[in-house]
């Protein structure tokens, strides 16, 4: 399940993301991996960003 904010906003509330993004590395979901963030068509800061194991997560 994932929440994500932007500036203050919620965009996503507690939704499953159904299968890997455009940006999986491979399709193995269960095995860590990186965080990838990005920004698109400029340039982009990141602060405070919180990461927040889910509930049964390895």
């Amino acid at each position: 399940m994932l929440t994500y904010q932007l500036n203050g906003t919620t965009v996503i509330c507690n939704r499953e993301i159904p299968g890997i993004t455009g940006g999986a590395l491979d399709s193995v979901e269960a095995d860590p991996g990186p965080l990838l963030l990005q920004g698109d068509h400029g340039p982009v800061d990141y602060r405070n960003i919180a990461i927040t194991p889910a509930k049964g997560a390895r």
